[in-house]
């Protein structure tokens, strides 16, 4: 009786036991099938070949699909992701990841007020529904896509890294990454003692299009992008290996405010003397379609020698069927 109490309870043992039971009907009932016309030894030979070779298509598809958005399931590896290298405090120059050494160094309120002082009305653009909130570059060049020429806030100006906008997608997942690290090196408590100025990236592997401007998605080529033109893409980019991609994500500790109990809470302000903490990552491209590959791989390698087994045993009853008449 406890031995059946501990099995309806544990989902895992439940678990366990359901696959288990149910490869050996479905499988098991095909080998004893095979058995009883062609003998035990053959027809666990034809079950197995039979196997192998579904494992093999299917590692197949996996492999070739693991990686695309509407992915057919299976064993997937490691999605892309990026993976912190180092954490600055104070200067960049002084970071240990050569690429972010080339980022210059400038006062982000300053350039803000720099900016604002030129386009006033972008003040009210930004900050419309949220008062008080602290402007910072990426979001006036959201606003205003001219002012990062106008300026100097190009990758030509800043060392060929690329000023991230607020809602570039990338920069969301880097800003993720960068917060969980802080919190896990004790660098802050939570993500309310800092503030994002700013996000950067390097590198990585370019389209050969240029995509238009009036793109409005976010997939390495434009929905209305010819026929033609992918491929082309697809021939230039395929073979080319993939450059080193870094992101840079640069915090600010804010200056702590009690909340009042029945009120909102305060809008966190930057505080001016505390050093600026930049977060470094590189992108690791991952595995998605390792394991798809490896299943491919070994059930095709084992699916030739079982097919190999029986083309052998083939031939040799065919030659004692020979002798014998």
């Amino acid at each position: 009786m406890n031995i059946v109490a501990l099995v309806s309870w544990s989902p895992e043992i439940r678990n366990i036991l359901s696959l288990s039971l149910g490869i050996a009907i479905l499988i098991g009932s095909v080998v004893l099938l095979l058995s009883t016309n062609t003998g035990p030894r053959t027809g666990m030979l034809i079950g197995t070949a039979a196997l192998l070779g579904w494992m093999m298509l299917m590692g197949l598809i996996w492999w070739m699909y693991s990686g695309s958005p509407a992915s057919l399931g299976g064993m997937k590896g490691t999605a892309s992701h990026w993976r912190v290298v180092d954490v600055n405090i104070g200067d960049i120059r002084q970071s240990e990841v050569a690429q972010a050494t080339r980022l210059p160094v400038f006062d982000d309120p300053k350039v803000v007020d720099e900016i604002l002082a030129k386009h006033p009305e972008l003040e009210q653009k930004v900050t419309q529904g949220n008062p008080g909130r602290v402007i910072t570059v990426g979001d006036l060049v959201e606003a205003l896509p001219s002012v990062a020429d106008e300026f100097k806030l190009t990758p030509d100006d800043l060392g060929g890294w690329h000023l991230l906008t607020p809602a570039n997608s990338q920069r969301g997942d880097a800003e993720a990454v960068a917060g969980a690290e802080l919190v896990a090196k004790e660098v802050f408590a939570s993500s309310a003692e800092y503030k994002v100025l700013e996000a950067y990236d390097i590198g990585g592997k370019e389209n050969d299009y240029p995509v238009p401007a009036h793109a409005s998605c976010d997939w390495p080529l434009p929905w209305d992008t010819g026929c033609w033109h992918r491929v082309n893409n697809w021939f230039a980019t395929t073979f080319r290996t993939h450059p080193e991609h870094y992101a840079l994500v640069q915090v600010k500790a804010v200056v702590p405010e009690p909340t009042v109990p029945g009120q909102a809470p305060p809008i966190p302000q930057v505080d001016p003397e505390a050093a600026v903490v930049s977060v470094v990552m590189i992108r690791s491209l991952g595995d998605v379609r390792f394991p798809g590959f490896m299943i491919f791989l070994v059930s095709g390698i084992l699916f030739a020698i079982t097919c190999n087994t029986l083309h052998r045993r083939d031939k040799r009853m065919a030659a004692n069927r020979a002798v014998s008449t």
